[in-house]
């Protein structure tokens, strides 16, 4: 599964992530983002500033969860950041309610840290001790390792060849308790979850501090899991030069001895990599640099759970690094431990275009010449060209151009209102004409000129717009007769209170309604020429009836009288 993914029921199409991400790793298909995988680095950005919340992590605490039903042994590695993660609670209530929950063991990967620390000052010493003269550069943090692989593979020779802290705790704990045990890392960082399911980790779960503490406040205990986390009650304790690993700095902290021009200590992604391009170009060569993607280190991570101020945050991490190791250590330096890694170039092979390509893909959006360039990052690229080179790897589409866009939603919008035949007119509370089309002058224009800023009533009644006006009511399909203009129309007017306007489209129906008087009158001619004929044929049937009477009377007389005739006549 993708370590961050987009549900496209939430995405709205606002290119925020677009924007906030540092390598442009999203991709816009159909309107909605997506990761585009191969450029990720992992830096959780788009999580952050999705205000829909669209962009999701892998959610790994049911992991936990399922261990916890089968009876595993989970041990929680607590990245040192937690104390200020976690401010409202005390360090000994953290523990109670994680063993409470059946978490069998909690222990700080400040310890691992500690070890990586001591390793790193072997490669900040001199080259006369047998080291690379090359620039060091640290490899705690996933995201610089992705960063680096990805689009700086000239550096991964600089990179320490030594796993994280993370990857270090999870091996001590395998090693202390089994490598059946279930090894949970919780931490600030998107990336470890990435970093978490790579090759050869012993990390079985990799859970934020955000899903910690949601996961602490579910109703998810039972007795028989908090009977099986009360078989060992943890410390959090470690080496100081571990603890403060999370803060900008932290990891040179024990080495403060080294000049500035030996030492550089750099956080978040932009200034990273801007060190990185130095670094390539040869502007500097320091000893050792110490890098870190989240702006103030580890405790500026994505996954936090808590918004303070950066000084607020470093402050407790430097205050609980100061205490000391108070308790027991749980796991001391382990040379048999093999902590060495090696890494491997990820270059992105992205299709460049062609000037008459990039040009041609700009034309599709009405930026005929440089000054058509607006360059106002609203698609979330930083130029225009730049994304326009995205069109044409397939990673963006033309109708992000939020610009070009509204000039064409304008100019569509115009060109309606402009050849409409209806009369379009806006004018404010005050009755004073702020747009027209038209439509209106062939309309109500006969008598006098009519501009912007002429008062609706000097043409005619505006008793209609003054009552939208003031109770908000829209009037539909009006008949309003302007004998003035002799001209029929029927209106619909709108107000738009939000803008101050009241908006209305008149339709002039005067032919309308000559047809219909027309076809009133032929209506009318028709039924008294229908009414004469019937009358006559009345009149007809009534002559035809009387004729018929006339002649059935003679005839019944003549046959009377023949019948007495015949009667007599045989009598005799």
């Amino acid at each position: 599964m993708n370590t961050i993914i987009t549900h496209k029921v939430n995405c709205q199409d606002c290119f925020r992530c677009v924007r906030s991400c540092p390598v442009k790793a999203i991709g816009i298909r159909k309107g909605h983002a997506h990761i585009i995988e191969e450029r990720c680095i992992l830096c959780g950005r788009c999580v952050v500033e999705c205000p829909q919340k669209a962009k999701q992590v892998d959610n790994q605490i049911q992991r936990l969860q399922t261990a916890l039903e089968k009876g595993q042994r989970v041990v929680i590695s607590l990245a040192p950041s937690y104390v200020a993660a976690f401010p409202e609670i005390a360090r000994e209530e953290l523990i109670q309610a994680l063993t409470g929950a059946g978490i069998h063991s909690v222990a700080e990967t400040a310890v691992a840290a500690t070890m990586i620390s001591e390793i790193y000052g072997t490669y900040m010493q001199p080259s006369s001790q047998g080291l690379p003269d090359a620039t060091v550069i640290s490899s705690c943090c996933p995201v610089i390792i992705n960063i680096i692989e990805r689009y700086y593979p000239q550096l991964i020779d600089n990179l320490v060849p030594v796993i994280s802290p993370m990857l270090a705790h999870a091996k001590l704990i395998k090693k202390q308790y089994g490598q059946d045990t279930f090894v949970v890392f919780a931490g600030p960082c998107i990336a470890k979850i990435g970093e978490g399911s790579g090759a050869n980790s012993m990390v079985d779960a990799v859970i934020t501090f955000e899903e910690l503490k949601n996961w602490l406040s579910s109703p998810f205990k039972n007795p028989t899991i908090m009977q099986a986390g009360a078989r060992e009650q943890s410390s959090l304790a470690s080496m100081s030069a571990g603890r403060c690993f999370p803060v900008a700095g932290g990891i040179v902290m024990p080495f403060v001895g080294l000049t500035d021009a030996e030492i550089i200590t750099v956080d978040g992604i932009e200034k990273c990599m801007e060190v990185f391009e130095g670094l390539i170009n040869q502007e500097f060569s320091p000893r050792f640099v110490e890098a870190l993607a989240c702006s103030g280190g580890c405790i500026g991570g994505p996954a936090m759970g808590i918004r303070q101020f950066m000084q607020t945050k470093r402050n407790k991490v430097l205050t609980y690094t100061q205490a000391g190791c108070t308790d027991k250590c749980h796991y001391g330096a382990d040379n048999t431990l093999d902590l060495s890694r090696s890494y491997q170039s990820k270059t992105i092979n992205a299709v460049i275009p062609t000037e008459e390509e990039i040009t041609e893909i700009l034309k599709q959006t009405g930026k005929f010449t440089v000054q058509d360039e607006k360059n106002c990052s609203a698609c979330g690229y930083d130029t225009c060209r730049a994304k326009a080179i995205a069109v044409f790897q397939g990673h963006a589409e033309l109708d992000m151009c939020v610009p070009y866009m509204r000039s064409k939603a304008e100019s569509f919008a115009n060109i309606i209102v402009e050849n409409s035949l209806n009369a379009i007119i806006a004018v404010n509370e005050k009755m004073i004409i702020k747009e027209f089309n038209p439509a209106v002058t062939r309309m109500f224009g006969k008598i006098k000129e009519i501009y912007k800023g002429m008062n609706l009533t000097e043409l005619f009644n505006c008793s209609d717009f003054i009552a939208a006006a003031k109770f908000g009511h829209k009037i539909v399909g009006k008949r309003v007769e302007y004998p003035l203009y002799d001209i029929v129309t029927e209106q619909m007017i709108i107000p738009v209170p939000e803008h101050g306007l009241i908006i209305a489209i008149i339709t002039d129906i005067t032919a309308h309604e000559l047809r219909n008087r027309e076809l009133q009158q032929m209506k009318l001619e028709t039924v008294e020429k229908a009414t004469d004929i019937i009358n006559k044929q009345m009149h007809v049937a009534q002559e035809i009836a009387g004729l018929l009477g006339e002649t059935t009377a003679e005839t019944k007389s003549a046959l009377l009288e023949l019948i007495m005739l015949i009667k007599g006549k045989g009598e005799a």
